[in-house]
């Protein structure tokens, strides 16, 4: 019996130090997107892009946009929320040139909300869609699209599912 070898994915494929440290830093991206949503850290959330970037956060009830218009509008759409807690995991990249990759990675997104008097969680859960650019000596997102599979809580989770269903039409509507 022979052994598998990685798949034409590169599924456990032994990378070269480049690219190990590419893959690093497109980790340390991701993760720097989390904690700048979570710190309200604009500038820092900014400086994630290239200038050319787009976002796709319609099946969250939010909108789709060239990265400064997304930009002008997160301050606003998040103060809703009292605090929040991005995890994001299960990263996996894969280049598609030398200074270029796609990638996704799961998210868990707590949120907390003051809704109609009432102080409730907001839970995302779902996928981001990537797509990754070297700049310079490091790497920055040229666009961000958020799947959201579910999105459970209370009133304001129900009223994120509906207005979901109505910003991302072509997608199902997040479970809930």
């Amino acid at each position: 019996m022979s052994e598998a070898t990685p798949s034409e994915h590169g599924d456990g494929a032994v990378l070269p130090p480049e690219r190990v440290a590419d893959r690093l830093a497109i980790g340390d991206l991701i993760v720097a997107y989390g904690y700048a949503v979570d710190d309200r850290d604009w500038a820092r959330w900014r400086a994630l892009f290239t200038d050319d970037a787009t976002l796709d956060y319609r099946h969250s009830g939010g909108i789709e946009g060239p990265v400064d218009e997304v930009a002008a509008w997160m301050p606003d759409a998040l103060s809703v929320f009292s605090w929040s807690l991005h995890s994001v995991l299960t990263h996996e990249v894969r280049f598609t040139g030398q200074d270029t990759a796609t990638g996704r990675a799961h998210v868990f997104n707590r949120n907390g909300v003051d809704w109609e008097g009432e102080q409730e969680f907001c839970d995302v859960g779902g996928l981001y869609l990537d797509t990754y650019r070297r700049v310079g000596e490091g790497w920055r997102f040229v666009g961000r699209a958020e799947r959201s599979t579910y999105v459970t809580g209370g009133r304001f989770a129900a009223m994120v599912r509906e207005l979901a269903a109505t910003t991302a039409p072509h997608l199902p509507p997040p479970a809930g």
